[in-house]
C-alpha cells in the first residue's frame, strides 16, 4: 500500500523498497540494506544517491561505514509539497494547451475510446468525475471488476464517486456477490450514494459496464482484459431501457440502516485493509 503511494513522487521499485525499509528498521548501513531489500549492491548506491538527493533520506559515517537514515517529517513533508506544486504547475500548463486545442476549428473528442490493460481502465473510468450529482446505472460482475481495478482503487473511486454525489444503481450477478464486510466501500444505501440489486440466477454475465449522462464505459474479464467507452445518446437511451427490464427483475440487496452506516465508517477510515 504505501510503496504504490510512494511511487507518485516517480521513485523506480528498488528505491521504494530501501526507503520503506529506513522507514521501518531506521538508520542503517548500505550493506545490510541491499541484504534485508534484495537490492543489489551495485546499484544501491545510485537509488541512495538520488532519495538523498530528494530529501527524503539522510546519510552520515561511522567507522568508514556510511549510515543511511530516513529524513526528518517535515522534510519529507516538503517533498510532497513540492511535488504538488510540480503537479500543479504542469496541469495549468496542459490546461492552456487543452483549451487551445479545443478552440481550433473542427477538433471534437473521439465518440469511440478503446483501453487494453488495467492501468488504462483506471484513468478511463475516472472520466465519471466530470459530473456530479447525477443518477447512473450500471452491470457489474462486481468481483471481476474489483479483481481488474484492484482493492485500493475500487475504494478510492467510490469515495470520490459520493464526495461528487453520483448515485449509482448497480446489477450483480448472483454468483458476484462480494463480502461487504471485507470490502466496506461496496456497501449499499443513502451514505453510499449506491442501491444494489442480484440479477435472476439465470442472468450471468461476465463482461460489465456503466451508464451516466450520454455515455457508456465498458470493462471485459480479466481473460479478455479490454474495454470501451462509447459517447451516444441513441445508444445510452437503447443500453439504459434494456438495463431497466433487469432492474426490475432483480432482487433488492437488503442492508440494514445501521450495518450500512457501520460499513461507511469503516471505509472512510480504511479499516477493511
Amino acid at each position: 500500500m504505501y510503496e504504490e503511494k510512494l511511487k507518485t513522487l516517480g521513485l523506480k521499485d528498488d528505491e521504494v523498497r530501501a526507503f520503506v525499509f529506513l522507514l521501518e528498521n531506521g538508520p542503517t548501513p548500505a550493506g545490510l540494506i541491499a541484504k534485508k531489500t534484495n537490492v543489489k549492491r551495485v546499484s544501491l548506491y545510485g537509488h541512495l544517491k538520488n532519495l538523498v538527493g530528494l530529501g527524503l533520506i539522510t546519510q552520515s559515517e561511522k567507522n568508514g561505514v556510511k549510515i543511511f537514515y530516513p529524513a526528518e517529517l517535515d522534510k519529507v513533508e516538503s517533498v510532497f509539497e513540492n511535488r504538488i506544486k510540480e503537479i500543479k504547475s504542469a496541469k495549468e500548463s496542459i490546461e492552456v494547451m487543452m483549451l487551445g486545442l479545443k478552440n481550433k476549428k473542427g477538433w471534437q473528442p473521439p465518440k469511440f475510446q478503446i483501453f487494453e490493460n488495467a492501468k488504462e481502465l483506471q484513468n478511463f473510468i475516472r472520466d465519471i468525475f466530470l459530473y456530479k450529482n447525477i443518477k447512473t446505472q450500471s452491470y457489474w460482475p462486481i468481483k471481476s471488476i474489483i479483481e481488474i481495478l484492484g482493492d485500493s482503487y475500487f475504494s478510492e473511486l467510490n469515495k470520490e464517486r459520493i464526495r461528487r454525489q453520483i448515485y449509482v444503481d448497480a446489477i450483480w450477478p448472483e454468483k458476484q456477490k462480494v463480502d461487504m464486510e471485507k470490502y466496506p466501500f461496496m456497501g449499499s444505501g443513502k451514505e453510499f450514494f449506491r442501491e444494489i440489486r442480484i440479477a435472476p440466477k439465470n442472468v450471468e454475465f461476465s463482461m460489465g459496464y456503466w451508464i451516466y449522462e450520454n455515455k457508456v464505459v465498458f470493462i471485459s474479464s480479466r481473460k479478455s482484459n479490454f474495454g470501451f467507452i462509447v459517447e451516444s445518446e441513441e445508444f445510452v437511451e437503447m443500453l439504459r431501457s434494456q438495463w431497466q427490464v433487469v432492474w426490475q427483475m432483480s432482487k433488492p440487496l437488503k442492508v440494514s440502516t445501521q450495518k450500512s452506516q457501520k460499513l461507511y465508517e469503516n471505509m472512510m477510515q480504511d479499516k477493511w485493509k
